[in-house]
C-alpha cells in the first residue's frame, strides 16, 4: 500500500508510482482528508501555504507593477554606458 496526502491549489496532481508497480493495475482513490491540515507542521499544510504565498505575491506583482514606458522613460544604452562623463 502506497499512501500519499496532496493538497492541490490549482486543480492538477501528478501522481508517481513505485517502479515494481510498473506494468500492473492500480487503484487509485480519491477523497477530501480535512484533519491532516490542522497539523501545524503537515506537509499538506506546508505545501497549502506555499501555494497561498504564491498566489499572493503574483497578485501583488500585478497590482503594484509600473510600465516605465507608459511615464514616458525610455533607456538609453549609450547615456548608461557613458563612463567617461
Amino acid at each position: 500500500m502506497y499512501r500519499q496526502i496532496f493538497v492541490s491549489p490549482f486543480g492538477n496532481l501528478i501522481l508517481s508510482i513505485p517502479k515494481s508497480w510498473y506494468g500492473q493495475e492500480i487503484e487509485v482513490i480519491a477523497f477530501p482528508v480535512k484533519e491532516t491540515l490542522n497539523a501545524p507542521n503537515s506537509p499538506a499544510l506546508i505545501s497549502y501555504r506555499i501555494a497561498e504565498n504564491r498566489k499572493k505575491r503574483e497578485e501583488n506583482s500585478r497590482k503594484y507593477s509600473v510600465s516605465f514606458s507608459s511615464l514616458g522613460y525610455k533607456f538609453n544604452r549609450e547615456e548608461a554606458n557613458n563612463y567617461d562623463e
